[in-house]
């Protein structure tokens, strides 16, 4: 995804001024970039108890060398350099020359540095040092952006944590995702959709447990599959009708897995982490890094489907 440009948007609404949060990744869906990064692997491993960022352009040198911005009001000043360099027919040239270029001055210099934790769901997080938001707060909504774009860089997304390392904020890796409706469209149309999104052109295991997980769901009747919202942004919903339930599930690592009682399920609460547990539809939890545990809860609440069963028309 692009780079943050304001994390004001990304922060506010989920957090009030005077809250504590991290902001992070989780190390099971690294960039590029963020495999190739020296030392990061050794951070996650634990041999390493933090890492000084740093790099050779964008964020990561900004957060060694500062943030330059023209100075208020603008101004060009001359400097001189001198040039040398050997031509093709062996000539050596030299000569000096005049620039004019904008004066600047330093906006920023965080030197942020990553540290490794771990989740509630037993997942290794990076993250950089606990900060508290404070909407006026220009220099803090920059130290912010500049966690987030390195977040982004090394490990293609950020979320924003608690001090337990709990997601608090929607994860942005998924903001562009298709949109799936309540009540609108097909059912095997909408599994095929987040099959692409997620898997592929197929599913196939891999160590996460997230094919696995939506493999295990459509052993059951799902009867219509939406986006979440709020708090539950990166979530689907998975109602089962027949079974009066509503699974949210998120289908990326490092999460847990919400059942609701259907009849109960109001869609217009605000409903996010720190509450969902108090909605009166709650039934269970389950984390996601005990795959047959995760089953077997799952399979005390719903009732596997008929192999006759077929996608359901939602009117």
């Amino acid at each position: 995804m692009g780079r943050i440009i304001n994390s004001l948007p990304h922060l506010e609404g989920v957090l009030r001024n005077g809250d504590k949060f991290k902001v992070g990744f989780g190390v099971k869906s690294l960039s590029t970039e963020g495999i190739h990064y020296r030392d990061l692997n050794e951070l996650i491993k634990g041999n390493i108890n933090e890492l000084l960022v740093r790099g050779k352009k964008g964020p990561l040198r900004e957060n060694i060398h500062g943030k330059f911005v023209r100075k208020q009001p603008e101004n060009k000043k001359v400097i001189n350099k001198h040039i040398e360099y050997t031509r093709k027919d062996g000539v050596f040239i030299q000569y000096d020359r005049d620039f004019e270029v904008w004066e600047k001055e330093l906006l920023h210099k965080f030197g942020l540095k990553l540290k490794r934790g771990t989740s509630p769901q037993e997942e290794v997080i990076l993250y950089f040092d606990e900060m508290v938001f404070d909407s006026n707060d220009n220099t803090l909504l920059y130290k912010a952006k500049s966690a987030m774009n390195i977040c982004i860089i090394l490990g293609g997304y950020f979320q924003i944590y608690d001090d337990k390392l709990e997601p608090i904020m929607k994860i942005t890796a998924t903001l562009n995702r298709k949109i799936l409706s309540k009540g609108t469209g097909n059912v095997q149309s909408k599994l095929e959709d987040l099959k692409k999104e997620f898997f592929g052109n197929g599913i196939k295991s891999d160590n996460t447990g997230n094919s696995y997980r939506f493999s295990v769901l459509q052993e059951f009747n799902v009867t219509d599959i939406y986006n979440g919202e709020g708090g539950f942004n990166e979530y689907f919903h998975f109602e089962f009708s027949n079974d009066n339930i509503v699974i949210l599930e998120n289908l990326r690592s490092g999460n847990a897995t919400y059942i609701f009682d259907l009849k109960k399920y109001d869609k217009n609460f605000a409903l996010d982490k720190t509450n969902a547990k108090r909605h009166p539809a709650f039934l269970a939890r389950i984390i996601h890094h005990n795959l047959e545990n995760w089953r077997t809860v799952l399979l005390t609440y719903l009732k596997k489907k008929d192999d006759s069963d077929e996608a359901l028309q939602v009117s």
